[in-house]
């Protein structure tokens, strides 16, 4: 229990070790034991190999040595030349594992020995029914003696197909196994010393692999950090992204991603004919496709890939959000303010209808030039305030949109001929350049000419004779853009942030309300709006309107 104990903590103890390891130290670790374990398995088969060769080796020398001297006793046999064949026994004995050699005659004597005391006997027991088996069919033997540890060989001797005698030629097995270990200790060390140089050679290799491929590992993994730290503006830069025009030899200059790198992340690409959609459709097809292939290599370019795409929709999304956020608090604000006003303009509203009116009747029932002429002020100023309020109540319960289909570059005229007159007399040219291919779409055509005409009052405001004001519109993509520029005074860059803010005007007399209408309008109708301006050199407005059907 103790001992199954302590073999469970010591795994633990290894796996926290490696777990904390880098992945340059884990990656060298893992490819050295490989190699160990492969060198020591690659060692064993060629030792275990040798080993075999070795013995059979040795196996087949014992049985050509046992047929030699079978060969060389037949002569001195025949005439029983007993010193000769002792002579050639003794000769035999002096080989390397042989424990002893012996000759037995055709009678089983035993007529030459190794043990001189065993001369003259006669054998018996397994080797005489082997010996009986070689005289009576010639037939070669080998066996292993039990509890000697020797190897036996018995050759025949024959003059034809006689059999004369027999040669006996023992071999022990633990000097054929120390001669076969001494053959193998300079392969061992051999095998050692290779091992030890691939070793040692695959733990330089390993590790400068290892930080090879940490490289971007690394990189992705400060990056990371600083996006955990709330910085967005990062990016992983790799030097091997390629451009699809150069490696599918694209020439389609309408494709939103010609001339670009990274064409997977461009929506709307004419890739092979097809239009694709956003990137979130398109991009499992861009998987597979040469240019994402090679541009990202392998899988950590394809993760150093998506987290950078990863990183810039997140900033997106959270620009997105941001925006909303703030859109989300003007309208707040201005719903606030909008209740507030209509508050107060219900209750200005009628005290200045009944000082109008008190005016009036004081004006047609009293007679005296000084008395009608401060009447008149009264009536003018009260008609202005009335005005301002009428303003404020358009404003803070703004109509809901009333979408038709209609001709965009026909409300732009007529709403022209509303303040040509005035420019005319202000000496001021007003030129409109209308792009006829602009298609009818759905917006509500009273309001964008309310709107239109606001900027349009604003351009006279601020011009002088001499000046020009301009109007033009243009198709773009899935949209048009309405420009509207004049030759005026400009906007100073201190201001141009608070043009469209609700009652903020840089005029003595007006609400402050034209361009916050302006810009509620289109916003309603999902469109943008932008001004351009620098003093003295006038300002432009840019007003882009989708073309919904």
């Amino acid at each position: 229990m103790m001992r199954c104990s302590g073999s469970i903590r010591l795994r633990k103890t290894v796996r926290n070790l490696f777990r904390r390891m880098s992945l340059v130290k884990k990656f060298a670790t893992a490819v050295v034991f490989l190699i160990l374990v492969i060198m020591f398995i690659f060692s064993s088969l060629i030792i275990t190999h040798q080993r075999a060769a070795l013995k059979s080796e040795m196996d087949s020398n014992a049985l050509v040595l046992a047929k030699k001297l079978s060969n060389d006793v037949l002569e001195p046999l025949m005439i029983m030349d007993l010193l000769r064949l002792d002579e050639l026994v003794r000769t035999t004995a002096q080989t390397p594992a042989c424990v002893y050699a012996g000759i037995i005659a055709r009678d089983m004597r035993i007529v030459a020995h190794t043990n001189r005391k065993l001369l003259g006997q006669t054998v018996s027991g397994i080797s005489s029914q082997q010996l009986a088996g070689a005289f009576e069919r010639g037939n070669e033997y080998t066996r292993d003696i039990s509890g000697e540890d020797v190897r036996e060989i018995i050759i025949p001797v024959k003059v034809g197909y006689e059999v004369m005698g027999a040669v006996v030629i023992g071999f022990s097995k633990d000097a054929i196994r120390t001669v076969i270990e001494n053959n193998l200790s300079g392969l061992k060390n051999y095998l050692i010393l290779i091992s030890f140089a691939v070793t040692i050679a695959g733990i330089g290799g390993a590790y400068w692999l290892a930080r090879f491929l940490a490289i971007p590992v690394k990189k992705l993994k400060e990056q990371m950090g600083r996006v955990q730290a709330g910085d967005l503006d990062v990016e992983i830069y790799s030097e091997h992204i390629v451009d699809c025009a150069e490696v599918l030899r694209c020439d389609t200059r309408e494709c939103p991603a010609y001339g670009k790198k990274r064409c997977w992340t461009v929506p709307g690409t004419l890739c092979f004919g097809l239009v694709q959609g956003d990137v979130s459709e398109k991009i499992c097809d861009c998987r597979r496709c040469v240019v994402y292939r090679s541009s990202c290599g392998d899988e950590i370019g394809e993760l150093v890939e998506v987290f950078n795409q990863m990183v810039e929709r997140l900033k997106d999304n959270i620009k997105e959000l941001e925006e909303s956020n703030k859109e989300k608090t003007r309208m707040e604000k201005l719903s606030a303010l909008g209740e507030m006003a209509m508050t107060v303009a219900h209750e200005i509203k009628n005290p200045l209808n009944a000082i109008r009116g008190s005016a009036s009747y004081l004006k047609d029932n009293f007679e005296g030039e000084i008395l009608r002429e401060f009447l008149t002020v009264i009536e003018e100023e009260t008609k202005r305030l009335n005005e301002i309020v009428t303003s404020i109540l358009r404003f803070s319960r703004p109509t809901p949109l009333n979408l038709q289909v209609s001709d965009l570059n026909k409300v732009i005229r007529e709403t022209v001929e509303l303040i040509r007159q005035e420019a005319v007399e202000n000496n001021v040219e007003v030129v409109v350049n209308l792009d006829e291919r602009i298609p009818l779409f759905r917006f509500d055509a009273q309001q964008f000419k309310q709107a239109l005409l606001n900027i349009l009052v604003n351009a006279l405001e601020t011009t002088k004779a001499g000046d020009t004001i301009g109007i033009a519109t243009q198709p773009f993509d899935s949209s048009v853009r309405i420009m509207i520029k004049d030759t005026g005074a400009g906007i100073a860059k201190e201001i141009i942030s608070e043009i469209f803010k609700p009652f903020f005007t840089t005029k003595t007399r007006g609400s402050g309300l034209g361009l916050a209408c302006v810009e509620r309008i289109i916003k309603d109708h999902k469109g943008d709006i932008t001004v351009v301006s620098e003093e003295g050199k006038g300002t432009e407005f840019t007003i882009t309107l989708p073309l919904g059907k």
